[in-house]
């Protein structure tokens, strides 16, 4: 929805921030540059736990856009894209935080394990994303990622295009400075949250730990658009440390257990709430979630294309509305699950495989016209299945029930399919149920079958001994590993 903007805004593009709600500014955000003699176009997405603000300047072939997610709680997360053009021109962000004491503040490390370094500094530049803990704001301030766009959602970093954030301390505060720049082949990316509560509690050290595990800062990065992943060496578009968005919210999944502000910290709610917000930005018209990229092993194996759906992903994303719903209830969410749930409908009954007496498999993937059938995973397969016994405990449809009794039936006309000689299960099963010569997870499709046990004792009082029989031999592999 388009609406006017403030002389403030049209004028200078300065953004105040009152994150308390107190009436009184904390912040103050500022893009200086070609953009301040621009009118933006504005437009806005209201949900129940958020509200987005898009501003959009554009003149003479350069695009920069800016994000505001105001959070229920305060916060705010605010996304800057200045995108790829061939007028070459910086734009300065300068953010201000109104408070003048700092008591701490943390960057992630890499190593064998990503945790975090602290002290009670900040520095003159740096380069890392920063959290800062000061007397009354906490923030995080997003280092500047520069990033050639290849198209299909796909971006290759360019750390030889990142300037460093550059601090000062005033007397009413401290302010940064962040410069992103952008050419023919490359653009620049930002990202930061403001609070007036902590972000993470530090004295926590589960929530610590599970944030560092979260943070979107150098295998994986974070965009108004969601979440993007290391890119696979079998996709194209493909170079060397690029991303991909991954629609599988894996993180947003994860976060959902530190749901409690108080507890550990507003970060873990935010980043929830932005990704679930996300995903229904990105949801397509027939209700799935695209993976954009062309897996080769899938367009030489089944002829699938660019732009597919993958129902592991799907079933992720969609266990994760599920639950975030149960948490935080969105009419929005609630209508975004029945667009996937009218689809998965659709999908089953066009795509699906009968499997002994009344059993169906799901083929993993879907593309578009002239691909063929794929194979069904015992991980996808179960993902599925589970989601629709978890949809089923929470709304009570029958139909979900049903079409997840016809998945466990069959994977029990098949259980001895999958078992491989020495205990091991086999990863997936063609359309003539010969096994597929790829490696099973580890630990992966145990897990998955051991959660349907949990929701069919849940269901029906008692677990499947097909599936037990299925998850002990997955057990033995494991023992003699």
């Amino acid at each position: 929805m388009e609406r006017k903007v403030s002389a403030e805004e049209r004028s200078s593009a300065a953004y105040p921030l009152d994150v308390d709600k107190d009436g009184m500014q904390e912040y103050r955000l500022e893009a200086k540059g070609w953009i301040t003699s621009v009118t933006p176009v504005v437009t806005s997405n209201t949900y129940e736990h958020a509200v987005y603000t898009h501003y959009h300047y554009k003149k003479n072939g350069r695009s920069f856009h800016l994000t505001f997610a105001q959070m229920e709680n305060g916060s705010v997360l605010y996304f800057v894209r200045y995108t790829a053009s061939s007028k070459a021109e910086p734009v300065q962000l300068q953010i201000t935080a109104l408070d003048t004491d700092i008591n701490q503040t943390a960057w992630l490390t890499t190593g064998k394990e990503k945790g975090w370094k602290k002290t009670s500094q900040i520095s003159d530049s740096f380069s890392s994303s920063l959290y800062i803990d000061a007397n009354h704001l906490f923030y995080r301030i997003g280092k500047v990622d520069a990033h050639k766009p290849l198209g299909y959602t796909v971006y290759t970093e360019q750390p030889q295009a990142e300037a460093k954030v550059k601090h000062m301390k005033l007397r009413f505060g401290h302010l940064f400075s962040l410069t992103l720049s952008a050419n023919a082949n490359t653009e620049s990316t930002t990202w930061g949250m403001l609070s007036a509560v902590p972000l993470i509690r530090w004295d926590n050290q589960q929530a610590a730990a599970k944030a560092a595990l979260l943070e979107f800062e150098y295998d994986k990065k974070l965009r108004e658009d969601g979440a993007y992943y290391l890119n696979e060496t079998t996709y194209r578009p493909y170079e060397p440390h690029s991303f991909y968005r991954n629609p599988a919210n894996g993180d947003g999944l994860r976060a959902l257990s530190f749901l409690s502000g108080q507890e550990n910290g507003v970060w873990f709610v935010n980043v929830a709430s932005h990704l679930a917000y996300a995903s229904l930005r990105t949801q397509t018209s027939e209700g799935y979630w695209e993976t954009q990229p062309r897996s080769e092993w899938l367009h030489k194996e089944y002829n699938i294309g660019y732009r597919y759906m993958d129902n592991r992903r799907n079933a992720d994303n969609a266990t994760f509305l599920l639950r975030f719903n149960q948490a935080m209830p969105d009419p929005a969410i609630k209508q975004a699950l029945r667009k996937w749930d009218m689809y998965l409908e659709r999908y089953s009954t066009q795509h699906g495989m009968k499997v002994g007496q009344n059993g169906l498999f799901l083929p993993d993937y879907v593309g578009g016209a002239g691909s063929k059938q794929t194979h069904t995973s015992l991980n996808h397969q179960a993902a599925n299945m589970n989601y629709l016994y978890e949809a089923f405990v929470y709304d009570g449809d029958e139909q979900k029930k049903q079409l997840a009794d016809r998945l466990l039936e069959g994977i029990v006309a098949t259980k001895n399919r999958w078992v491989k000689p020495d205990h091991n299960l086999y990863y997936a099963l063609y359309p003539n149920l010969k096994p597929h010569a790829y490696p099973d997870y580890a630990y992966l499709t145990r897990d998955d079958l051991a959660l349907s046990q949990y929701l069919l004792n849940k269901i029906y009082g008692e677990p499947s001994a097909d599936l037990q029989f299925l998850i002990d031999s997955k057990n033995e592999w494991l023992r003699t590993r």
